[in-house]
């Protein structure tokens, strides 16, 4: 499979779509990998150091250290949006992440980028589907963006790396190889039960996907002592070797109607909103910006908000979970809005 411009979709006329904005893809089963390709198209090298948002999770690091560079954090506010850029000689690259698919104010990023002549990579992990006011695609507002497409639709694997920078594009496959071979494994049974499942939720209210949690999460405490499963230490460092995804994957990428899941996902923002609006708990953000297609409803407070607010939207056939599993370095000194951020899934 070769690089191709991306291909015109049902979502309204409105949005700027990839084909349209120049930007060239490809794919891979997992957003850490298309990073790893992202950081060495942007010529980050052993020694250098990329800013990231101390406000992540810790596998994002492990691409940083594939490509032998050291990660340097900067905070956000509560607004998700950065306090400060520190500059330093050995920075090549910067990371911006659009928080659960709401647009990042990008404009601090391409002022710092422009001064420090470096590049600008838009994770856009959460924010398949989504678009800033403008119309303009999450991923596509950067010279390079990730997109984690599995994190959105219930795939195992799919991820998109977004190229808009036309003189990046050129270096392919001189700094990177050509599109990787789809791989032929099927779904596989836990994706076909979590998919009935979740079909099933959603015509008849029953609580399949919550109870089938709750036996998997049984079985974990009664194996290792811990209901959730956690990553270690070593999820920071471990070596990330891209891969393409699924071809079973991108057939269900290729048939999703996009229409359809964006509104489903913006009714359902507007129901949990409504549902929560006299509980213990703050809203991240304050409304829905147009054009934006939810990962989730974020929202501040602690355990036992959550698991209050999880009691309201259980008949949403949705889950409350604490984001993100912060990197080890930054969990010491993390400010109180980076440890009681939670999210209702809509997944």
């Amino acid at each position: 499979m070769r690089f191709a411009k991306y291909p015109k979709t049902s979502r309204s006329s409105k949005l700027l779509h990839l084909s349209e904005s120049k930007t060239t893809y490809r794919y891979y089963a997992y957003g850490r990998q298309a990073l790893v390709e992202a950081l060495r198209l942007a010529y980050v090298l052993p020694g250098d150091e990329v800013l990231v948002p101390a406000l992540i999770c810790k596998d994002v690091l492990s691409s940083i250290h594939t490509v032998g560079a050291k990660p340097v954090f900067y905070q956000v506010n509560q607004n998700l949006a950065p306090v400060s850029l520190p500059n330093s000689s050995l920075i090549k690259a910067v990371i911006a992440v659009n928080y659960f698919g709401f647009a990042q104010d990008l404009e601090i990023f391409f002022d710092y980028c422009k001064k420090f002549s470096v590049k600008l990579i838009e994770d856009n992990a959460h924010g398949y589907l989504s678009a800033n006011i403008d119309g303009v695609l999450l991923g596509n507002r950067a010279p390079l963006g990730i997109t984690s497409i599995r994190k959105t639709i219930r795939i195992p694997d799919g991820a998109r790396l977004h190229i808009s920078d036309t003189k990046l594009s050129e270096l392919i496959p001189a700094q990177i190889p050509p599109q990787l071979s789809l791989n032929e494994k099927p779904l596989g049974a836990r994706y076909f039960l979590q998919s009935r499942f979740s079909k099933v939720e959603r015509l008849t209210r029953l609580p399949l996907l919550r109870w089938a949690r709750s036996i998997v999460r049984l079985r974990r405490f009664l194996t290792t002592g811990e209901f959730i499963a956690t990553s270690t230490t070593l999820a920071e460092i471990e070596v990330v070797v891209p891969v393409g995804p699924r071809d079973s994957s991108m057939k269900k990428i290729h048939k999703l109607n996009e229409q359809v899941e964006a509104k489903r996902r913006t009714k359902l923002y507007r129901r949990v909103s409504s549902a929560l609006d006299k509980s213990k708990i703050t809203p991240v953000h304050g409304r829905l910006p147009e054009n934006c297609t939810p990962y989730g409803f974020p929202f501040f407070g602690d355990a036992e908000a959550a698991k209050n607010v999880q009691r309201i939207v259980n008949s949403f056939g949705v889950e409350v979970i604490r984001w993100p599993d912060l990197p080890e370095a930054v969990l010491a000194d993390a400010p109180d809005h980076y440890s009681n951020l939670w999210l209702v899934n809509f997944l």
